[in-house]
């Protein structure tokens, strides 16, 4: 059975969990920043002590920046922030409703979004509750788009899928399950221009005809989506969020 302690230093906890592994391992969390070690169960405190004296300084600056990138995360959610709809710039605005919190919402007015927050709701509580009534809402218009992407597509290319799905990936675009044929679309897609989200369904319907990235496949994808190459520089440029 696994078994945790917390080691004190003088800038941070150091949260250590023994469990069955081979070696010490370090990570600095994304989000909260905090600490966390996995080491071989039976490991003496003395020498997890001594590893994360070592990596101190590692610590500190990847501490850092995990913190400096929650507070931009935060900064994008506040009143004013920005998110964009298929490459569109959209400003956050808030709405203070005398309301229960299951009647939040949000609207797109013009160029903004309104986001319909309970009166009772703490100041320093709104942006992680705009953030989460936002995505919804993002992924809602992102699946109110795929049944008509998925059609155009599938009858452009003669491939059929077995269904599609919208979730959130923290490295990927999108996913392919040969079995099943069924397609999972990165969330975020609904961010990014309107050829991005189009390539990303073509490439994975392009996967049930060649599972590899071969030559094969990447002639497949230029014949059924000419544009793929101009999406991926875009995507690959700004990747999804983590």
């Amino acid at each position: 059975m696994d078994s945790t302690e917390i080691i004190r230093k003088e800038d941070f906890d150091v949260c250590v969990t023994r469990k069955r592994v081979r070696r010490v391992n370090l990570k600095v969390r994304a989000g909260d920043a905090a600490v966390c070690v996995s080491a071989p169960m039976g490991y003496p405190t003395s020498g997890i002590e001594a590893f994360v004296n070592e990596k101190y300084d590692w610590i500190v600056r990847n501490r850092r920046r995990v913190l400096e990138a929650a507070k931009e995360e935060a900064r994008r959610w506040d009143e004013g922030g920005t998110v964009s709809l298929l490459g569109e710039d959209l400003t956050i605005r808030y709405q203070e409703d005398a309301q229960t919190k299951r009647a939040q919402h949000v609207e797109r007015q013009g160029q903004s979004l309104v986001v319909h927050l309970a009166d009772f709701l703490a100041s320093e509580d709104r942006p992680t509750e705009a953030k989460r009534l936002v995505e919804a809402w993002l992924s809602a218009s992102l699946g109110g788009l795929l049944p008509s992407l998925f059609e155009r597509f599938q009858r452009e290319t003669a491939i059929s899928c077995a269904g599609w799905r919208v979730r959130r990936m923290k490295t990927r675009w999108g996913s392919c399950n040969t079995r099943t044929r069924v397609i999972t679309i990165n969330a975020q897609l609904i961010e990014y221009p309107p050829e991005c989200l189009e390539s990303v369904i073509v490439h994975e319907l392009c996967h049930l005809l060649e599972p590899s990235h071969n030559a094969r496949f990447h002639q497949l994808l230029d014949a059924y989506y000419p544009r793929n190459r101009e999406a991926r520089r875009i995507l690959n440029k700004i990747p999804p969020r983590r």
